[in-house]
């Protein structure tokens, strides 16, 4: 399909009901993950000696939902270019809803062992991200090109207020029951002795409300990719695809590369702020009269505000016109000497605002990014070619807080974290001084450049 194809009139209204009705999904997803953690806290181990078993537990959530998303993205992106994209979220949606109503029915009834929790956790993320892959390579299928920035801020915008908002959610639906039952009212909801069925409910709710108004929308679908014969086959023919049309265009293959680095070197922020509260911060605490947990939350909350004000920005703004390497490569150098700043300072305060206006950034340099991705890459192979994008992505995030865990066995944090921002803030200067980079929205740049290497 050529990207000038006529777009559907109502594009933008459709759009707005989609990025509403997925918003909602994603805060119930939100609201289940920390459920989950507070079943295995408060039902599953909750006694003084498991405390092993519970790291081990939550360390193997965690595992799994990172892990299955570098390990199934080549699967999904085969999917999505094979089907129609909005029946492919409708039933991730469903099924989503369905499965967590009927987790959460069961725990009213018994305590689930771990292996179903877990189970449970690889349904649901499998269904996640294909939902994913689906839902980001529609947005161009309703939007012109100079609109997709400003798409991508919004979707972020929500995915980071679900970060925000859905630990103390979650907190009010768990203890909502025990609440109402105090106050003597609430009927049924007040008669159960825990709280997580309730929350994991509302999650499933929230998806079939996100199925509900997706089946009354029109998101049109490019014609499917050819068939190579078995599933196999396809995913495996699907991923040299996705591969040789970025070997073929090495400004997105280097673009790939530069967020690959900054995902690495922003992976483990949740790790950097616990090692500087506890070291590098700890003589500013002291002189302060403050503690870790004081210190550590406000670092959470400067972080997790910069990043969701970050997210507000662009969606108001809207990104560049023109010239959108500029709103890529800038801010990933900022980003590089603001996270250079966090591991010079040795101050609450300072670390604190330097780690909100590295994280605002961030949204502003994405959104730039995924709107040249989906401007660029051809409708119909979109789910094969974001597959390798974000393979290559991903896989070097769960590799960053990796690194930095075993780098803090050796080394104090604050030069770490330095040298890491060096490393961004160097790799998006040379980007800027490429001139191939900087016509990275220029298609008829990129399509002469495959030709010419098609040719070789």
């Amino acid at each position: 399909m050529s990207p000038s194809a006529s777009l559907p009139a109502s594009g933008w209204r459709t759009f707005l009901a989609l990025w509403g009705s997925q918003s909602v999904s994603r805060v119930g997803s939100a609201v289940a993950y920390f459920a989950l953690i507070i079943y295995l806290a408060q039902t599953l181990y909750p006694a003084e000696g498991q405390k092993a078993q519970l790291a081990l537990a939550t360390g193997a959530v965690f595992i799994l939902a990172t892990s299955l998303a570098v390990i199934l993205a080549p699967i999904t992106g085969s999917i999505v270019d094979r089907h129609d994209r909005r029946r492919v979220m409708l039933l991730c949606d469903t099924l989503s809803g369905v499965v967590t109503l009927a987790v959460a029915a069961l725990m009213l009834t018994t305590a689930l062992p771990l292996w179903v929790l877990l189970l449970y956790v690889i349904v649901t993320q499998t269904l996640d991200i294909t939902h994913e892959a689906a839902f980001e390579t529609s947005y161009a299928m309703l939007l012109p090109d100079e609109a997709l920035t400003r798409a991508n801020g919004m979707v972020q915008t929500t995915r980071t207020l679900s970060y925000l908002i859905g630990p103390a959610l979650a907190t009010l639906l768990i203890g909502l029951p025990a609440l109402l039952a105090r106050g003597g009212g609430g009927g049924w909801l007040a008669s159960l002795h825990d709280g997580v069925p309730f929350a994991l409910a509302v999650d499933g709710l929230s998806f079939l409300i996100a199925a509900a108004v997706l089946a009354r929308l029109h998101i049109p679908s490019p014609p499917p990719a050819e068939s190579h014969g078995g599933a196999a086959a396809n995913v495996k023919a699907d991923t040299r695809l996705g591969w040789t049309y970025l070997l073929r265009r090495p400004p997105l293959l280097h673009l790939l590369v530069v967020f690959a680095v900054l995902n690495l070197a922003l992976a483990a922020i949740p790790s950097y702020q616990v090692l500087l509260a506890r070291f590098t911060l700890a003589p500013d605490l002291e002189a302060r009269g403050l503690g870790f947990t004081a210190a550590l939350a406000i670092l959470q909350t400067a972080t997790s505000a910069g990043m969701f004000l970050g997210g507000l920005a662009i969606s108001a703004w809207g990104g560049l016109r023109r010239h959108k390497f500029l709103g890529i490569f800038v801010p990933l150098g900022l980003m590089g000497l603001g996270l250079l700043g966090v591991g010079l300072s040795g101050h609450l305060y300072v670390t604190a605002a330097a780690l909100a206006c590295t994280v605002f950034l961030m949204p502003v340099a994405t959104a730039h990014s995924s709107g040249i991705w989906q401007a660029q890459v051809p409708r119909e192979m979109q789910g094969r070619v974001f597959a390798v994008r974000r393979l290559v992505a991903r896989f070097t995030a769960p590799l960053g807080m990796g690194l930095i865990s075993l780098l803090a066995t050796r080394l104090p944090p604050a030069p770490v974290i330095a040298a890491l921002g060096v490393l961004v803030a160097l790799l998006a200067a040379l980007q800027l001084l490429n001139p191939a980079m900087r016509r990275l929205d220029d298609r008829e740049y990129l399509e002469g450049l495959a030709q010419m290497r098609a040719g070789d």
